[in-house]
């Protein structure tokens, strides 16, 4: 079974396999206090796993260690945790002889840390040599020899490794990586010029143009930072500081190259499924090097964003914000990092925190127009539209005269800020311009027609509108309902029934959608229908106007005679 593939729980029991014979339970005898405080605290532990809280989780295993001294279980469970959260009590709670193929890696970073490189590479020499362990044994096994002052016996064991498929790029580069550190220019240009020219990554980026930089080619350094920002616009806060820097080795120690073997493997592993292994290469990663921002970066989004089948919990997106904040302002990637950071305060409803470090980062970057379209977003999802609507302001006076067609979003969302206010006559323009910008837009074709409709005005302009959008995305169950909607103010009743049952049908839990359904049947004469359907749409927690709205057509309809 492929280590990598396993979930959290799964990785759990394979862990516990791993150990010997793990133990049922705590072993005092029953009903004394020490096996009462075991299964306390081992059932709080279980809870703060359950809640996607492992620091929390490992705190209880080592209390339920404590009442039961080598109970096996609890090391295993303990341990996992302990790693998961980057918890220093992980070593610790690791079963002796266990056989757990993360114990011993994290027995050989912990010689490394302490200099002790013949160790770590007898402990390393233990790894399994098939799967995830399989890849990285070679290049743990090669960092340590290099610790070791053996670079061309590092060198030589990870050659062999340069054709495996599809990891081959990962040994070059670590190799490169081990011949610069070592001062061999010769190798470390060869072996650079093999795993250059690939997809721009923040982390290779960072490498090969640290290496032209201190080569005497400033001009390659820059365009290969440049290519990186054309790849991820979002890191072009970090281009001045990347630039600052780019004279400065990536890698100049052994215990460095070993939380680079951890980053570059984590990174490599992109399915939802891998997710709990990458944490724990980073933590790895970040255990040996806590300045390694980029692992910083790439365990925040592990964090949050979990294994992709279910939304992440308030305990995972403040680990992923814990994760961030070692990194400071002086940090090249404070940035993204920052960026980062105000997604998570978003997601915790912390918006005014949010837009706090939005406007540090505005303070810094004044004429960047992405910043202040942030903090116009964030206040924006947070229902704040009065607050939102001067930063769309001056974004917009920083994007130029005339606007890039890009800036349409910017036009869109002022306008959906004005329209939440009352004030259509200032939202209707900006609507209007996001339009000519961006012509064939579905969004603002579905805004502006509706808005139309709802207001009884240009109802054939806002049908033909609506028309476009639904030929642009003809699944999109929004857009079919204020087709419909149109139609039924413009009489055409049987029209919009067809359209507004399509609508329910692909936005079943829509509460305005059921609503209008529900105006559809009633114009129809359908009243039992209109009756289900306005009551359905209030069981689906509309908001207050709507729900209001709904309420008023149900006691004006159907209220029993005084």
């Amino acid at each position: 079974m492929d280590i990598i593939s396993l979930s959290r729980r799964g990785a759990t029991a394979i862990c516990i396999l791993l150990s010997a014979c793990a133990a049922a339970g705590p072993s005092g005898a029953a009903g004394s206090p020490s096996t009462n405080q075991a299964y306390g605290a081992f059932l709080a532990a279980r809870y703060a796993d359950a809640q996607d809280d492992p620091g929390t989780a490992a705190k209880y295993y080592t209390q339920a260690l404590r009442a039961d001294p080598g109970n096996r279980d609890f090391m295993a469970e303990g341990f996992l945790a302990a790693v998961m959260s980057g918890d220093a009590q992980a070593s610790l709670l690791a079963a002796p002889s266990s056989g757990n193929t993360l114990a011993i890696m994290l027995a050989g970073n912990q010689a490394a840390q302490n200099g002790d490189f013949a160790k770590a590479t007898t402990i390393y020499a233990t790894l399994p040599q098939d799967d995830m362990t399989g890849l990285l044994r070679p290049m743990l096994l090669a960092w340590a020899a290099f610790g070791q002052g053996d670079a061309p016996g590092a060198l030589s064991a990870l050659e062999p490794e340069f054709s495996t498929e599809p990891f081959g790029p990962v040994y070059v580069l670590n190799a490169a990586l081990i011949a610069d550190a070592a001062h061999d220019d010769k190798d470390a240009a060869q072996l650079y010029a093999a795993v250059a020219g690939g997809t721009p990554n923040l982390r290779l980026a960072e490498i090969l143009a640290s290496w032209a930089a201190r080569q005497g080619d400033p001009d390659q350094a820059n365009a290969e930072l440049a290519a990186l920002v054309q790849a991820h616009p979002d890191l072009q806060i970090a281009f001045p500081a990347l630039q600052a820097q780019v004279h400065n080795p990536v890698v100049s120690t052994a215990t460095q190259g070993l939380a680079e073997t951890y980053l570059t493997l984590a990174g490599s592993l992109d399915q939802p499924s891998q997710n709990f292994i990458r944490v724990i290469l980073l933590r790895f990663a970040l255990n040996l090097r806590p300045d390694l921002s980029a692992a910083r970066l790439l365990l925040a989004d592990a964090l949050a964003n979990g294994d992709a089948t279910t939304p992440a919990n308030q305990n995972q997106l403040q680990s992923a914000l814990d994760a961030l904040r070692p990194i400071g302002p002086d940090d090249a990637l404070y940035g993204p990092a920052a960026l980062q950071e105000v997604n998570l305060l978003g997601l915790l409803n912390r918006p005014d925190d949010a837009v706090a470090l939005l406007n540090k980062l505005i303070a810094a970057n004044p004429t960047n127009p992405d910043l202040q379209a942030d903090a116009g977003e964030t206040l924006r999802s947070a229902g704040e539209y009065a607050a939102a609507i001067p930063y769309y302001g001056r974004a917009l006076a920083a994007v130029g005269n005339p606007p890039p067609a890009g800036a349409w979003t910017l036009y869109f969302d002022r306008g959906i800020c004005e329209d939440q206010l009352g004030n259509w006559a200032a939202a209707e323009p900006d609507m209007l311009e996001a339009l000519s910008l961006s012509p064939g837009q579905p969004y603002v074709l579905n805004y502006l027609g509706y808005s139309w409709a709802l207001r009884g005005e240009k109802l054939a302009q806002a049908h033909a509108m609506l028309q476009q959008a639904v030929g642009l995305d003809p699944n999109d169950g929004a857009v079919i309902d204020s087709l419909g909607f149109v139609d039924l103010r413009q009489g055409n009743t049987k029209t919009a029934l067809t359209l507004l049952t399509q609508a329910v049908e692909l936005d079943p839990d829509d509460a305005e959608v059921n609503g209008h359904l529900g105006d559809a049947f009633w114009q129809a004469g359908e009243k039992l229908q209109a009756d289900y359907q306005w009551q359905r749409a209030l069981s689906l927690k509309p908001d207050p106007k709507l729900r209001a709205e709904i309420a008023a057509k149900l006691q004006q309809y159907f209220a029993p005679p005084a």
